[in-house]
């Protein structure tokens, strides 16, 4: 690369985006927390991707970016610019949600102040909590459940400050093994196999294209359409006279499933019926057979259901072990995809080891990318051990978790369905399936219920965003390197900021005045510690059925990836079925449906070269849902008032 490109792509991790973007995160968490904690009504901004606030925010820089270079002829932010801020507000958005962190701070006084002689907790496992990480005092936490109370006292700021540098830390260390498995993974996966990678394309299209954009009419028409509908639903919430479209879970929260009395389609469980506009924008990105396998799998899996009632086999204690089966796909996935590259991982070990300079273009180099994977688990392990993990239990929790987000980011680069929860999957629920609580022990059980709070859900896991991050790079001016240290002190600071946010929020409103809409403030830690009590009255054995369940699940995904291998007109693909007992599928697959068969027949009636228009027709169903949901989620904030929430 020559000096003076070099130069060029330096402009863009610049000190100015990089403090635009600091500036912007205190304002975006308190948006995310205060709508997914229950303080203006129930709103999941980081229930889905791309994280609407991100882009809403970066979409209002763009176009006062346009606007300064019409009036003064003068460049806020360049593209570039405005690319590394989206990225790395991503990456930071990823932190403060109801699926990371704040499940983690809603949780760390709550075994102290639940703890009643009734449910014995203190006798059960105080003993065992490490006090270091937690906070204790009744004092402290009078103020941080009822609200009304100063967090600037010193008492307060010191109660909470080992624990929020600690997990910072270990959260930290997190990021870089992940940051440094994208690194090894993006050649492969970017610039050889040339995933799809559909969620980065309204980021580009939105900083680098957005004039020639809205030059197609069809984007205005797809903005109009989902900004017609997000005006239409916003005014009839505050004036209920006002007739509504209905686009969200027809059906509700709980679907159709109770329609079906009679055996045995009364097993089908929850299903529902959704168009967001959003997500059917997102349908059209995808390749025409990820967005079929989408869908297809949520009816193979409640077509297992009814087939084993239908069966009689519906009496076996989870049976058929659907959740199971998504997990072994899972690993099904990441061991095709693991041999697949292997050559390229060949030659990630060999570069590394002879230093041959052929990874002059990563944002480090292959050693320090290897370097950092060993010195980040390195210091998981001894944060492990000193809570109390055993050392043989460290190497496969952490083998699950990377895998389990291995998968996840090879799933929104080939596939981009924008709700993965993966909650079938925690890491607890494998381990205690597989050993059984009384063989783990009280120390192990105890460990898994303080890590919950990054393995329970999987919907905004930072590792996806830093790789799309990578995959940003190709159309942009952003220095690699930069970019990758960039991300690894935004994710630093993020943590850290995730519990001022909230302490903030909880100090000023009390967590237990914030419970009556959404119950997250305190609900996430009821579940951890409630789930832990059960462990320790009840002691399980192993479940070998719900083992068959991941051996089933790993076979077929096997299978499906070989098919696809070996015959280009395979439909079917192991990432559909994944995610088929997830639960944003059992709202979306009917706009995945939507979607698929939208995107077969434009392809069918006029051809590949209807293939770009259907992308501008997407980004402005996107574009629209966003910036009239995303005003509407504000005034909401602003206000305190609930309003109408396009999502979920």
């Amino acid at each position: 690369m020559q000096d003076d490109e070099r130069l060029h792509r330096a402009q863009g991790v610049t000190w100015k985006s990089i403090a635009i973007t600091l500036v912007l995160m205190p304002f975006n968490f308190y948006w995310i927390i205060a709508g997914e904690v229950g303080l203006v009504g129930y709103a999941l901004n980081t229930y889905a991707v791309p994280f609407y606030n991100v882009v809403f925010v970066v979409f209002a820089l763009t176009l006062l970016t346009l606007v300064a270079k019409r009036t003064t002829r003068r460049v806020l932010l360049d593209n570039a610019e405005l690319l590394t801020i989206y990225i790395l507000l991503s990456t930071a958005c990823a932190f403060p949600s109801i699926t990371l962190m704040t499940i983690l701070v809603t949780t760390i006084g709550h075994a102290f102040w639940f703890a009643t002689p009734e449910n014995e907790w203190k006798q059960l496992f105080w003993d065992y909590l490490p006090r270091w990480l937690l906070v204790d005092e009744q004092k402290v936490l009078a103020g941080y459940y009822t609200g009304e109370s100063s967090l600037t006292t010193l008492e307060i700021i010191s109660a909470w400050l080992g624990p929020t540098l600690a997990w910072a830390a270990f959260m930290t260390a997190i990021v870089l093994v992940m940051l440094c498995i994208n690194v090894i993974l993006r050649k492969q996966w970017v610039e050889r196999e040339r995933l799809a990678y559909p969620i980065t394309q309204i980021a580009f299209h939105v900083t680098h294209n957005t004039k020639s954009l809205f030059s197609h009419r069809i984007t205005w028409l797809g903005f109009g359409i989902a900004a017609s509908i997000a005006v239409l639903n916003g005014l009839s919430f505050l004036y209920p006279t006002i007739p509504n479209l209905p686009i969200k879970r027809i059906g509700g929260w709980q679907g159709f499933g109770h329609l079906f009395t009679e055996k045995p389609w009364n097993a089908i469980g929850g299903i529902s019926m959704s168009y967001y506009p959003f997500v059917i924008g997102l349908g059209l990105l995808m390749p025409l057979d990820l967005a079929f396998s989408s869908w297809f799998f949520f009816l193979f899996y409640k077509a297992q259901l009814v087939i084993t009632s239908a069966a009689g086999l519906s009496s076996l204690p989870g049976f058929p072990y659907i959740d199971r089966q998504c997990f072994g796909a899972a690993v099904g996935i990441f061991i095709s995809v693991f041999v697949l590259n292997l050559r390229h991982f060949r030659g990630v070990f060999r570069i590394a080891r002879h230093r041959t300079g052929e990874d002059a273009d990563e944002p480090v180099s292959y050693r320090f990318a290897l370097w950092g994977i060993i010195g980040g688990l390195a210091l998981l392990f001894l944060f492990s051990k000193r809570i109390g993990m055993s050392f043989w239990l460290m190497p496969l929790f952490f083998a699950i978790y990377f895998i389990i987000v291995f998968v996840l980011t090879r799933m929104r680069a080939e596939q981009g369905f924008p709700v993965h929860a993966m909650e079938n999957m925690p890491n607890h629920h494998i381990l205690v399936d597989s050993f059984g609580t009384r063989a783990l022990g009280t120390n192990n059980l105890v460990a898994l219920t303080l890590y919950r709070w990054f393995n329970r859900s999987y919907t905004s896991n930072p590792m996806p965003h830093q790789l799309e991050g990578f995959k940003l790079l190709e159309r942009s001016a952003i220095a690699p390197s930069r970019l990758f240290f960039a991300i690894l002190g935004i994710s630093a600071f993020a943590a850290v900021m995730v519990f001022g946010v909230i302490l903030y929020l909880f100090y000023t409103y009390g967590a237990l005045n914030m419970s009556g809409t959404s119950s997250w403030a305190t609900g996430f830690g009821g579940r951890v510690f409630n789930g832990l009590q059960r462990w320790l009255y009840y002691p399980t054995e192993p479940n070998f059925y719900a083992t068959g369940g991941i051996l089933f699940g790993l076979c077929f995904s096997t299978v499906l990836m070989f098919m696809r291998a070996r015959f280009f007109w395979w439909p079917f693909h192991p990432i559909g079925f994944v995610v088929c007992s997830d639960w944003g599928m059992r709202y979306l697959w009917s706009c995945m449906l939507v979607s698929s068969v939208v995107k077969w027949a434009v392809l069918k009636i006029a051809g590949p070269r209807a293939s770009q228009r259907l992308v501008m027709f997407a980004i402005g169903l996107m574009l629209g849902d966003f910036t009239v949901g995303g005003i509407w989620s504000l005034i909401s904030v602003v206000t305190q008032q609930p309003m109408y929430n396009f999502w979920p």
